[in-house]
This record gives structure tokens, sequence and C-alpha cells, in this order.
């Protein structure tokens, strides 16, 4: 049986190549989201920066999960700055050296010869160099107050040597630093850059209670280990191994690689699903293209059994050597994608791909199990159907065959499972559900097109008879997609598909960030946004920002992000939220947050209130107590007073000032919300700030329309450009896909083109004959792929709204964008198919 089935494929190259790349492509899908989801879960980076201390203590930077992954830290987690004497203490003879970083942006004079834009770095004392493997490039320590030494790729940006100035700014004026040397550090697309100040400087600056990264030891006895593993857990911290500290080095490692397993989950579990999909359409498409040859077996003794151990002996060899193939190429694949990643400063730079035997045998065995459910079900058909009735190369199937009424059977019920997610914001108050499941909906329901495509294509075919019927081209089309409609459903299947994938991930991101942005705009009641991104607006900045004429109030806010753990027993996890601070008690005075009950937001020391959609997550209700985790990474316990709807635009979170902003290393404030005097021109006020703070590197004055959304609604660790790149990859396996099963469509056909030519048709007819095909084609898969898509966007919408809005938000550029790649594909690939499958001559 196997040389038979070895023969037989020899002599369908075509259909063999189509099925082979197909195979191939699936297991490169699955084994490139094997090696995105290994790296984000086992990756490592490591910078040296704390290398060389012999003992490390640092701040635990994530918070455990019980049954599940532990969530990383929103910011750096930091410790107390009481800790580092207790280890001196405790530690008498052994060498203690303690790591403060104080956040601050550096940038060169307004009268440099070539002035550059700031950045954001993190100042260290230079005591704090000793702990790591790098060492000085050229110059020396800096010893005297207003010294600096800088990584030489920064100074190099800067354009400046030794004896020049720069300046480096703490969220006020500026301070002008001698650069006495640089380093050999390149942590570049490591968090950001790490220059040194003398430790007096340093001592002066940030976060007095809790700016301590790190704490290094060289320790003198053998005891010094024992004692600083009893003394870490009671500040939340831990020892870390050297071969493990890439965490405390690079702190974004934590939330790109967690944003990276996000992504890749979400997306890879519908790429699986996608690439199973996929070999079953086109398996099951390629063997109804075989019916009469099968039937032919059958016509000359093979019994049933024999014609299905020669399908399978045929697709398993295919897939065998495919599937491996891919198998081996998936991995690297991946690999690609981590580098494209990195190369966007949004992965660490040092982060490397992860290789395991696991995304290998997932991918190699997802065409194999694909391949042999698409042999089982299409053999069903070829077995039971009559051999006589398959001579007439048509689609056999009768309406009310028991094989028809079971594919129909099966596709409702795909179709009104998907109906039933679309529906879920109605019927369940779980915010994870009554969001996720209407995102997902699409594809459920894109999935019914499978076993409901002949139906499908029958109905298209019966809506356009008449306008069809003006042409003779147009005519000839349609009768011929009529005749087919089993054949066209199956190359019809992998473009619904894309539409319907296609329109759901691109307009539900778009749809969170109107929301976001309605909300925000709804609710703010400021004028102006003052901020230092990267080291926060300090007091000088603010009384400054008070005094200027026409300025109302100023009042200092901050915006993070925050672990909220919900009470024990109720069932819920922990998620991570945005959350915002803001100064004085009433915040009514700067944003409407759509309080619950048209209750005024009052919070004292010790509560928190939280949006709507938040609590619902977590699970918890007014009167509740929760635990918050702050960027510092320590934890503390808060009563919730009231509930928001407006959590999208502002934060899920609201808490009074002072709880987050001593979990900041700055100790400052994100920004100030600006409200203007009456009669004010914002335009004025504008420029009047800007004028004063001209000498504050980084100051930024925005007009928007809140003042707290500043910053709140992002997406940490760069996940949309995960999501945007994995999508590319998904939408590239499917155009293949779908090439290949309109080729293998189209290039079956050469019977049916030598017919018409033989009856007088011109090869201009047959093209265009089958230009109205592709069109027919290209018009239903979208019609169709929009109508399953827009059901669960409606519902996500009002979900996300708290019902304020159904309409989603679809960008008509991207959509027009996804129609026109849908178009574009569907006619090239019918157009080279045909012209390979039509006859030289009439």
């Amino acid at each position: 049986m196997n040389k038979l089935a070895r023969l037989m494929l020899r002599a369908r190259r075509g259909q063999v190549v189509a099925l082979a790349v197909t195979l191939f492509f699936s297991a490169v899908l699955v084994g490139a989201f094997g090696v995105l989801l290994e790296t984000g879960v086992r990756g490592e980076v490591s910078t040296g920066e704390y290398d060389d201390a012999p003992l490390l203590v640092a701040s635990r930077q994530s918070v455990p999960v019980g049954g599940d992954v532990d969530m990383t830290v929103p910011g750096r987690a930091l410790l107390p700055a009481s800790l580092v004497d207790e280890v001196a203490a405790a530690l008498p003879t052994s060498r203690v050296v303690a790591d403060r970083i104080v956040p601050a942006v550096l940038g060169v004079r307004a009268d440099a010869v070539e002035p550059v834009p700031v950045e954001p770095v993190d100042a260290h004392p230079w005591s704090a160099f000793a702990l790591g493997n790098r060492e000085l490039a050229s110059g020396r320590e800096p010893v005297g107050p207003n010294e600096i030494v800088l990584p030489g790729h920064v100074a190099r940006s800067l354009r400046v040597e030794a004896g020049g100035k720069v300046l480096l700014g703490f969220g006020d004026q500026s301070v002008e630093y001698t650069l006495v040397g640089t380093t050999t550090a390149d942590d570049t697309g490591v968090d950001v850059p790490d220059v040194y100040l003398s430790d007096g400087q340093i001592g002066s600056r940030g976060n007095p209670v809790r700016s301590v990264a790190v704490i290094g030891v060289w320790p003198q006895a053998a005891s010094d280990a024992q004692l600083l593993a009893g003394l870490a857990p009671q500040a939340n911290a831990r020892l870390w191994d050297r071969g493990d500290r890439g965490p405390v080095e690079a702190v974004s490692q934590g939330r790109a690689t967690a944003a990276l397993v996000s992504a890749a989950g979400a997306l890879g579990a519908v790429a699986f699903i996608v690439a199973v999909f996929t070999v079953i359409a086109l398996t099951s498409l390629q063997i109804r293209e075989r019916s009469r040859e099968l039937a032919m077996l059958r016509i000359v003794g093979a019994t049933p059994r024999q014609v299905k151990r020669l399908l399978r002996a045929e697709i398993r060899v295919v897939a065998a050597l495919a599937g491996g193939l891919g198998g081996l190429a998936g991995p690297l694949v991946g690999a690609l994608m981590v580098g494209a990643i990195r190369s966007w400063g949004v992965l660490p730079r040092t982060l490397q791909p992860v290789f395991g035997p696991l995304p290998f045998v997932v991918a190699m065995l997802t065409g194999l199990v694909a391949a042999e459910l698409a042999t089982r079900v299409a053999v069903r058909r070829v077995v039971r159907s009559s051999p006589l009735a398959q001579l007439e190369d048509g689609d056999t199937s009768t309406s009310g065959s028991p094989r028809t009424t079971r594919r129909i059977v099966v596709g409702v019920v795909l179709l009104a499972v998907g109906i039933v997610m679309a529906l879920a914001p109605t019927y369940t108050s779980n915010v994870d559900a009554a969001s996720g499941l209407p995102g997902i909906s699409g594809l459920v329901m894109a999935l019914s097109i499978g076993p409901l495509s002949p139906l499908v294509v029958r109905a298209a075919t019966a809506i356009v008879r008449r306008p069809a019927a003006r042409t003779a081209a147009a005519y000839a089309a349609l009768n011929s997609i009529r005749h087919r409609a089993a054949r066209v459903g199956g190359a019809l299947t992998p473009i619904v598909l894309g539409v319907a994938l296609g329109a759901v991930q691109l307009s539900g991101a778009a749809t969170v960030g109107a929301v976001s942005a309605a909300q925000a705009s709804a609710g703010t009641r400021t004028d102006l946004t003052v901020t230092v991104p990267g080291a926060g607006v300090g007091d000088r900045t603010t009384e400054l920002v008070r005094d200027v004429p026409g300025v109302g109030s100023a009042t200092p806010f901050v915006t993070t992000g925050v672990i909220v753990r919900p009470p024990a027993g109720s069932g819920n996890g922990p998620q991570t939220l945005n959350a915002l601070g803001i100064a004085d008690d009433q915040v009514e005075r700067y944003a409407d947050l759509g309080p619950k009950d048209n209750n005024p937001i009052r919070l004292r020391q010790g509560d928190v209130a939280l949006g709507v959609l938040g609590a619902a997550q977590v699970g918890v209700h007014v009167g509740d107590e929760v635990t918050i985790v702050p960027a510092d990474g320590q934890a503390i316990t808060r009563h919730v007073s009231a509930l928001y709807e407006r959590g999208l635009g502002f934060g899920e979170v609201l808490l009074p000032f002072a709880d987050l902003q001593s979990a900041t290393g700055s100790g400052l404030a994100s920004g100030l919300a600006v409200t203007l005097a009456a009669s004010e021109s914002a335009a004025q006020v504008e420029r009047r700030i800007r004028s004063l703070l001209a000498d504050v590197p980084g100051a930024e004055v925005t007009r928007s329309d809140s003042a707290f959304a500043t910053g709140a609604g992002d997406a940490p660790g760069g996940e949309d450009k995960f999501g945007l790149l994995i999508l590319m990859v998904l939408f590239g396996y499917i155009a293949i896909a779908v090439t290949n099963s309109l080729v293998t469509a189209t290039l079956s056909r050469r019977s049916e083109f030598a017919l018409l030519a033989a009856v007088g048709a011109t090869p201009r007819q047959r093209r265009s004959t089958l230009r109205w095909e592709a069109a027919f084609l290209g018009v239903t898969a979208c019609l169709v792929g929009t109508a399953f898509a827009l059901p669960g966007l409606f519902a996500m919408t009002y979900a996300l709204s708290n019902g304020d809005r159904v309409l989603p938000a679809i960008d008509p550029v991207t959509y027009a964008g996804i129609v026109a790649f849908t178009f574009l594909l569907v006619f090239a690939a019918t157009a080279l198919a045909g012209r390979a499958a039509m006859p030289t001559r009439r």
C-alpha cells in the first residue's frame, strides 16, 4: 500500500506540493509560536551590572500566584533604606555596598553647537559601580559634587568629551555636570542608560525612604549567607544567584517577557486553531477533487477499506516530511521574530531565544494530526457515496443526505456557539468573559463556514443570479460556482477565516483605544498637563506652575500600574491594573470618573476606589478589602470605598496620592493637572508655562482630553507591537493557505476549460469567466467574514464602555486594506492557476 501511495503521489505533483507547502508552514507557524512562548517563560537577561557581588540582596520582582505563572511587578521593586543599616550591623566585618537608583533626564546645554534631545537615565552612586563587571573606558571616577561618568555610547551620542558639560534634571531645574569618565557598559535596549555620580550627590536625591535597588555583600565568614537569607524575607527580598540576576539588572525583562507570553499565548492558540482548520479544509478539498479517480478505484474492485488505507498512507508520507521540515524551520522563524521585536527596543537587547524540543514536537504533530483528521472526515464521503455518482465530477451530495445533514448540524452548532459567546455581556457579570468571549466569537463563527460553505455559496449565487445574467461570462461563472458549490466552499473557507480574524484583531485593538479616549474626553475637567517623562515633577516645578498668571490650580498626580489581589476565598486571581493617585480629596474638581450611584468620591487614608471593570475582574464590591502591590513591590491593604465607570480612560484604581508617590524611586509626581482661571486662554497660559520651565530638562506641556489618562491606558511592555508582528505572521500563513486552496481548485478544472475551448469559448472569454468567479469569491468572503466579526465587536464595545456605546472603532483605511489584500490575493492566485490550467490552443 505504501508503494502504491508513493506512485499516486508522484502522479499528482501539483496537489502534493500544495499540501506539503500548507503542512510545512503550519508546522513553521506552530514552531515559531512555541519559541516565542519558551523565550517569554525561560528567557534570561544579563547585563553584568551586578555580576561581581558574591551575595546580592534585592526585592522580589514578581508576585507569586498560586497555581499560575508569577505576575511581574509593574515597576522596579525597591528595598527600604533601613535594610542597608541592618545588613551592615549584622555583618560588621563584611563589605556592604548599596545601589540607590534615582530617575533623571540627561541632556546638553541649549547653546550647544549641535543640540540633541534629552533622554531618561538612571543615576547611581559611584560606589555601586563595584557591583558589576563594568570598567572605566576612559577618565576617572566622579569625586566632586558636579562630576559625572557616562556610558561610552551615551557620551558619543551627546557629542561630549572629557571635560565637557552635560545637564542632569531630577524633575526640577537642571544641574550642570562635568564629564570626567566613560564606562564600557553597553546598555542599549536594556531599560535606560546608567550614569554615575559621587555618593554624596545621590544621597541628596530621589526618594530617601525607598530608592535602594540592591545590596551587594562581600562576605568574610561562611555564616554571612545564612544571616542574609534570614534578613531578606523581612523586607520581601531574597538572595539572587549570579546566574539569574537578569530581572534585577533589567527590570524591563519581566514586563517585556510577560507581554510576550500574553501576546504569543493568545494569538498562538488562534494560530494553532487556524493551522489545523486550514489543513483540514485543504485536505478535504483535494480529496474531493479526486472523486472521479477514487470512484474508478471503487468500480474496478477496490474496497472502501483499501481506499481509506491508500489515502491515509499518502497523507502520512506528505505530513511526516513537510511537518518534520517545518518543525525544524519553525524555531528559526521564532528566533527571527524575537530578533525583530528586540530591534524595536521592546525586548531587552541581551534576551536570547530559548530553544527546546517541545516546539519541534508540537509543530510536527500539528500537521500529522490535522491531516489525519481531515483524511478521516473526507474519506467517509468517498467510501459512502455512489462511485457512479462521483464520476459525474460534481458535488454529489443531496441536501437531504445524512452526511449533508451532519455537516449542517456541525456548522449551525459552531455558529450558535459563536453567537452565544458574542452575547456574553448580556448574561454574565464576569468582565473577563464579557470582554474576552466576544473577541474570539468571530473566529468561532468563522470556523462554521467549513461545514456550511456549500449552503453559503448556493445562497450567494441565488442572490446575484439576476444581475449575473446580464453578461455571458458572469452567467457562466455563476453556474459553474453553483455546480461546484462544495468545492468552491472549500476554497472560500480560509479566505473567510482571514477576513474575520483580521477584522476582529485590528478593530478590537482600535476599539479599546477609542473607548478609553471617549471616557477620558467625557470626564476631563482639566485644561493642561505638565510632565517630565522619566524623572517626574519636582516641588520647585510645581510651585513655578502654580505661580504662572492664568493658572487656577495645579494638582500633582501619579499614574502607574499596580497589582490588585482579591480577598481570600473570592475565587478570582490577581490582576494588573492601571492606577491613578491624585493629591487633595476632591477628585471631581479635576475629573468626572462617573461614580456609581452618583455619590461623590471621597478618598481617605486607607481607602481605594475601583473602576467597575477592574472590580469585576478582581471580583470585589464596595466594603471589601483588597491587597494592592504598587510599582515598588511593597503590598498595602486598602478598603474599597467607591466604584466608578470611567476606569478605562482614567485607570481602574484610584488611590490617595501619597500611596503611589511613596512607591516611586524618585518620590515625585508623574505630572500636574492644571486648570485655568476664568476667561484665560489655554494657548497663552501654555506659552507662559513653557517659557518658565525652559531650564527643566524634558518638561512637557500638553493640552489633552485628560491629564490623568496620560500614560494610564498605555499597554506596558509593547504588547501592541508583539501582537502586530504575530498578526502579520499569521496573515502571511493564511495568505499561503488561501493561495494553495485556490490553485488546487483551479488546476483541477483542466477538463472543464478544455471543454469550453472545444465549444468555441475564446481565451479572453475563459479568463473573463475566471475573473467573475474570483470577484464572487472575494465579495462573498469579505461580506461573510465581516458579518462574523461584527457581533463580537459590537458586544465587546458594549462591555468595555459599560453600555455607553455599541459601535466599534473600525478604521476605514484598515478595513479597506483587508478587503484590498483579499481581492489581490484571490485574483492573483486564480489568474496564475487559470493560465496554467487552460489549454494554449482552442
